[in-house]
């Protein structure tokens, strides 16, 4: 089959294979359907490889008629935690799914650069939030990875009963996709709306997951974290590159708007509206990255609580405290105090 042309955004090549996996599974001819040329070639890449997010979306395309079900949600339920390697391990290792959310949303980045997922507790209620890196917007994308933790959630937890809310940047689809969503989450569906969500009960968050060894964690996260400095030494993604510029800035507690953007080449302005272009602003931005950079120094008890507000930039130990709640909807000292009971350190990785 003809590549798509060439585009900043992409995704593992094991969204390619995954899909083709999955059409094998439902007796498709996918040597009839993509040539056995090109699927010769894709077998022969290197397993680490990102294609054009273009190329799986013709592919998903080119499939929807031989297909019985929306492809997208198909693929979701056809793939399992551990297709996904380290990410999808790491996950079986968390503690409950509160965990498992906040490993998917910190090393999402390593399956595609499309999207960046942020997870957060608003209100009485436990979000997973789809934002775009760049203005492709892909809605089988966002009905695959919505629907994915919307599976797995449900295999981890052991709770086949969970039902989440959703919400689709996309229209409302032809009534055949509509209920086919509605059968898949289970809750209420959204559509037009300003990003693409998972909802569910806050007490979602403190589901057990019993699926693998927590020893691991840790271990994983590690790899992981070296596989996103990797990724983002390399990327193209205007919000990764100035995320490269936060990052030793963030470290030390010294960041400023003005000097970000002029270290980025652009004026303040620019940096905003390239931002917003992303669906994001540098508050949020930097609010996301002082969310992961917490979640690190809290395995490390040589760093006092005092000494992580600092670090992260917040100017009192309050709005440190606000934020972090905010996040985890627990406070600083008590999730410390969770993380150690469950033996849970990454001393090796914090600094």
């Amino acid at each position: 089959m003809p590549l798509p042309q060439a585009s900043l955004c992409t995704v593992h090549l094991g969204y390619l294979l995954m899909l083709i996996d999955c059409l094998k599974q439902d007796g498709i001819d996918v040597d009839g359907l993509f040539g056995s040329d090109y699927l010769q070639t894709l077998s022969a890449l290197d397993p680490n490889t990102r294609r054009p997010i273009e190329e799986w979306e013709a592919l998903v395309e080119q499939a929807q008629p031989r297909s019985e079900r929306d492809v997208a949600l198909r693929m979701a339920e056809f793939v399992k935690p551990w297709d996904t390697g380290p990410i999808g391990f790491i996950t079986m290792a968390s503690h409950n799914l509160r965990e498992a959310a906040e490993a998917l949303a910190q090393f999402y980045n390593l399956l595609n650069d499309v999207y960046t997922l942020d997870a957060e507790l608003v209100g009485e209620r436990f979000e997973i939030a789809m934002r775009p890196l760049s203005a492709h917007i892909s809605p089988s994308l966002e009905r695959l990875t919505l629907a994915t933790i919307c599976w797995h959630a449900r295999w981890l937890s052991r709770r086949a009963d969970l039902h989440f809310d959703a919400t689709f940047t996309f229209d409302m689809p032809a009534p055949s996709l509509t209920a086919a969503l509605e059968k898949t989450f289970g809750g209420t569906l959204t559509f037009n709306a300003p990003r693409s969500c998972l909802l569910g009960p806050a007490e979602y968050e403190t589901l057990p997951v019993s699926r693998g060894d927590h020893g691991v964690q840790e271990t994983l996260r590690a790899q992981l974290m070296a596989e996103m400095a990797s990724l983002q030494d390399t990327s193209t993604s205007f919000v990764h590159k100035v995320e490269r510029i936060i990052k030793p800035r963030l470290e030390t507690g010294e960041v400023n708007l003005d000097d970000i953007a002029m270290e980025a080449g652009v004026s303040v302005r620019t940096l905003q509206t390239r931002l917003e272009e992303s669906g994001l602003n540098f508050r949020a931005l930097l609010d996301r990255m002082r969310h992961a950079q917490v979640l690190l120094y809290m395995g490390d008890v040589d760093i006092s609580l005092i000494d992580m507000a600092h670090m992260l930039g917040f100017a009192t130990q309050s709005s440190f405290h606000h934020a972090f709640k905010r996040w985890t909807g627990m406070t600083p000292g008590q999730y410390r105090k969770q993380r150690l009971r469950a033996g849970i350190s990454n001393r090796a990785t914090a600094r």
